[in-house]
Parts: structure tokens; sequence; C-alpha cells
């Protein structure tokens, strides 16, 4: 749920090959899921409605009947211990921990322990696990890097388990569910939240200069103009605007799909990020530093969120950030990203659960994936409000309630675009983000075409062309 790791991704991932190659070679026992069909359902991939009731699946003109096995608390297994690993911090361990507790509370054959560690070592540790054949029963994902471990063979399939139980994938976020689909239409992961990208504003900054608050009909050029006059010079600096320029999700994605570029094509080997319209996206985001001056020039290493220190008036920025911004006391409102050329567009990022194939308890890990995203848990992923719930029901009567802004944040899944996942993400996205840095944000020696031209055709070498 916490997106404290929502930095550059310098994972330690340039040896994942050699790792899931050793780690393929291993002879760990793989548990067989009882009564398992050999039908299979078809993925849900359409955009998600919020309105989109939860109930379970059926063929169409079918009369829908209820299966007490979909729903959490089914679980007639061998009383038995899981291993549950994900990212984050000493915040983390204690969400995470009341997530585990409900689990337990309905499901008390299964004992769950819990770890959590910080996003470098928690990917070391998985990567290492997997290689040893010992991997963590059930385990958080990131949809980004969701590839690189599906297609090595190390993820369980739980396309059989949802068949058997006639669990409804149709609950969930329908991009969610996409993210974790994998290219031979089985899934092999279940969201458990989300993350999208709205416009945070101070509304004691915005009250102060007689601006009206961003709204819904906002663009580029409204943009640049409320952040001239909400920017200040002299004494206490008061920057018109703020966002991470470290990683494509917190803003510079959804530019690029606002002037109607996009990154990689669907077949994710067609490199577009080098387009005209792509371009223009990223300069945008150049030119709010060198030519609008209405942000602050980047640093090696960052300087803090200028919004949480109470020195930007605006930021772009994802949902994790709602907890951070009430606890820093700033009176914030939030609105849908202005729209760019080509429209609205924002980023969602999924994390899901997935559970381990070599596991000796298969039946129990899968029984904790699908309650994850079951109502109880799910209310619990809302109230804590660091991430957006992934089941529908819950994110549109209870996040999208729960706080000013929170709807905002729902409702960007009717226009988002997925955060680009695919095998080799790591590398690609660390050769363009290192041409960013250092040419297009953090000095303006390039601009964003000329370097997008340049690191291109290491992309396309990236992708296999």
């Amino acid at each position: 749920m916490s997106r404290i790791a929502r930095m550059p991704r310098a994972l330690a991932l340039a040896g994942i090959a050699t790792i899931f190659l050793a780690g393929c070679s291993s002879t760990a026992s793989t548990a067989t899921p009882t009564q398992t069909p050999t039908a299979t359902p078809t993925p849900t991939t359409a955009v998600a409605s919020m309105s989109a009731p939860a109930g379970p699946s059926a063929t169409p003109g079918a009369t829908p009947t209820a299966n007490p096995a979909a729903n959490c608390g089914s679980y007639s297994g061998p009383a038995t211990t899981i291993n549950y690993a994900t990212f984050g911090d000493a915040t983390e361990l204690t969400n995470q921990q009341k997530i585990v507790d409900a689990f337990q509370s309905m499901e008390p054959k299964i004992k769950v322990k819990l770890t959590v560690s910080d996003w470098d070592t928690y990917w070391d540790k998985l990567q290492a696990s997997l290689a040893g054949g010992n991997a963590p029963d059930v385990f958080v994902m990131d949809g980004p890097l969701f590839p690189d471990y599906q297609t090595r063979d190390q993820l369980l399939d739980l396309t059989p388990l949802i068949a058997r139980d006639g669990f409804d994938t149709g609950a969930l976020a329908d991009l969610g569910v996409k993210d974790f689909t994998a290219a031979d239409g089985h899934i092999y992961g279940l969201p458990r939240d989300l993350s999208t990208i709205a416009l945070y504003y101070n509304k004691t900054m915005f009250d102060a200069a007689g601006l009206a608050y961003p709204d819904g009909t906002w663009t580029w050029d409204k943009l640049v103009e409320a952040a001239k006059k909400l920017t200040i010079s002299g004494g206490a600096t008061q920057w018109g605007f703020y966002t991470e320029t470290t990683d494509m999700e917190n803003y510079w994605s959804s530019l690029v799909w606002q002037a109607g570029g996009d990154i990689v094509g669907p077949d994710k080997k067609t490199l577009l990020i080098d387009s005209d319209k792509a371009a223009a996206g990223i300069q945008f985001l150049q030119d709010l530093i060198y030519k609008d001056k209405v942000m602050a020039q980047p640093t090696p290493g960052g300087s803090g969120d200028l919004f949480e220190n109470g020195q930007a008036a605006m930021e772009a920025n994802g949902s994790w950030l709602v907890p951070t911004h009430v606890a820093a006391g700033i009176k914030f409102g939030v609105a849908p990203l202005p729209a760019g050329p080509a429209g609205r567009a924002t980023s969602v990022n999924p994390s899901g659960v997935v559970a381990y194939k070599g596991s000796k308890s298969a039946d129990a890990a899968w029984e904790f994936v699908k309650c994850y995203t079951g109502p109880q848990m799910q209310t619990i992923v809302a109230n804590l409000k660091a991430s957006m719930p992934a089941n529908k029901q819950i994110l549109a009567n209870v996040y999208a309630k729960s706080f000013e802004g929170g709807a905002t944040f729902a409702d960007a899944l009717t226009y988002a675009h997925l955060k680009p996942s695919f095998r080799g993400y790591n590398e690609f996205t660390t050769a363009l983000q290192d041409e960013l840095d250092s040419k297009v944000f953090n000095n303006n020696s390039l601009t964003a075409k000329a370097a997008l031209d340049e690191v291109a055709p290491k992309l396309r070498q990236l992708l296999g062309q």
C-alpha cells in the first residue's frame, strides 16, 4: 500500500535472469490445489466502471447462483502456516498487520507470518528466495515488474482456482486485473490496491492569491497561468508547481498521454516515446522549470516534497501521498490533472498479491490472495487511505466518500492508462530516466525531443528490436 518506494527503480534486478535461471533448476515442491477444473474464465480488460456491482460471474443469460467458495472464510484444507512478504516502512508493517489480523479472524486455520522490508531489500530477498526454491507463499508484486517474474515460471497460475471457486474478477478494477493477466490470458495475481495521479493544491495559497481552485475544466494553459501567479520569489520562495521528475508515474507519463503520445506500443516491442507527440508532453514539464520558471530545478538526490514542505502551491502526484499531506497539516484539495492537447489522462499503477508456484500450501495461499480483494480487507485498505482499494464497491462506496478528493482519485480510473509493464521494464526505464534526468529535467542541455532521439537506439535494443 505504501508508495514510499515510488522513486527511481534502481532495483538490484540486473542479475534477475541469472538468479531466476538458478531458481528454475531447483526442485521446489509444488502443491497441486484440489478440485482443479479444466475450464478457465476469460479475464475482464475493460476500463473499470465504478458502479459495477460485485457478484458471482455467470454465463450471459444464465441465472446466477451463490457460490460459498467464492467468499472469504470458505477454506476447508488442513491447518497451516503461510509466509506473506511485502515492501514498506514501519507504518506499512502496522498497516499490513491489520490486514493479516483481519484475514486470520475469518480464516483461523491459516496462520500468516508477515515480513515487511524496504524496497531494495525486498526485491533482493525475493530473488534470492526464488532462486533457492523457498520463496514466500504469498508476496506483493509491483505491476510493471510482473512480466519479469511471470515469464520465468515462478508464479502460481490462479486461473483454475478462480474458476473452481467461482471467484468474480469483475468485482475488481478491470485495469488492475489486466495488469496481472499474462499474454496467455491466464491470471497470475490479483490487484490489492491502486494508485492514480491527480493535482493537489494548497487552499491557503490559492485563497491568499485570490484564485479559484483547480477543477475539471483546467488545461495545461490554465495550469501555467495559475502557477505563474502563485510563484513568489525573494525571501521565502513559493513555487507555483511541484512534481517529482525521477519516475514516469508521478507526472511525466501522464503528460505524454495527454499530448497524444505513448511510451511503447501494445506489443511492448515498439518504441513510441521518441515521437513528436510524446516529446511534447515531456517538453511541457521541462518548460515549467526553465521557460515558465514556476517549478524549482530538480537536484540529484531530490530536495524533498516542496508541496508537503509548504513551498509549492500545487503538486502533481499520487494518491499515496494523502496521509502524508494530512500529517503535514496542509489545507489541501485534489483536482483532476489538467487536460492536454489530446484530453485527459492519468497513470494507474496497481500492486498485486501473487502466490509462489512452489508453495506447499497453495490452497491456503490462494485463500489469502482471494480474501485480500474481498470487502472486509479492502475496507481496511480504504480506511488507511495510503492507496486505493481494488474492489470496485469499496472504492466507490467507502474510499471515494471518505475524504475530499477521494472521488477524484477514484474517478481517474475512467481515463487512466496503465503504467507500462513488460519484461525488461527496469533496464528500459533506467536508461530512459537517466537520459531525462541528466539532460532534460536536472538541466536543459537538450530539448525533450533531442534527448529522446539520442537514447532511442538503446531503448529499441532493450525492447528487442
